[in-house]
């Protein structure tokens, strides 16, 4: 598929069926059900190695190929020493784990700009979707960090849950609509050249 956008879609796939079978849980169990193994085996391992994967597909200099693999090796590294010094890491949501890959995401991320914006791909930046992608995630994961942080001390900083869930569809609803105004500016854009 054009773009590898396979791996993209399949990496979605994972956070789809993760989000079912955590809700699914919760409404035949109630809030005593443990949603963090889907959550930490679904997007933490699963979706962030396949989006990795994804940029790796993507890039097209070898030393941005070379450093992106060096990347999917770190993240590699970060989950394995995880599973082995977090005791309780399909307990409770591993944190330090989630932040590493944040940061290997952002690196990705950058590394993919960097070479974007230097090559030909500039001139119609807005219909090549994996811009869109990458803007996408940014606003999905780095705006999400905030409000795992603001969850651990909900209670102290006396924030409702509904502000708090207010908040976290925002930034969902913010990150997948990217994606999908992406899919319109792509399509938009290769119509005008076959019109021309």
């Amino acid at each position: 598929m054009r773009n590898h956008i396979s791996y993209f879609i399949f990496a979605m796939i994972i956070v789809f069926c993760s989000e079912f079978f955590s809700t699914v849980g919760k409404v035949i169990y109630g809030e005593q059900f443990n949603s963090t193994p889907f959550m930490a085996g679904g997007i933490i391992i699963c979706f962030f190695v396949t989006v990795f994967i994804y940029f790796y597909k993507i890039l097209e200099n070898r030393w941005s190929k070379r450093i992106q693999l060096g990347i999917i090796a770190v993240n590699c590294v970060n989950v394995i020493l995880s599973l082995i010094l977090i005791k309780d890491f399909f307990i409770f949501l591993p944190y330090p784990t989630y932040f590493v890959t944040i940061i290997l995401l952002l690196a990705s991320v950058t590394l993919f700009f960097f070479e974007t914006f230097n090559s030909e791909k500039i001139l119609n930046i807005l219909s090549y979707y994996p811009f869109w992608i990458a803007i996408s995630l940014i606003v999905l994961y780095v705006g999400l960090v905030p409000l795992i942080v603001i969850s651990k001390r909900a209670v102290e900083l006396s924030i409702s849950k509904n502000i708090f869930f207010i908040l976290l569809y925002s930034v969902n609803f913010t990150g997948y609509a990217i994606m999908f105004i992406g899919i319109l500016f792509s399509k938009t854009e290769k119509l005008i050249r076959k019109t021309h």
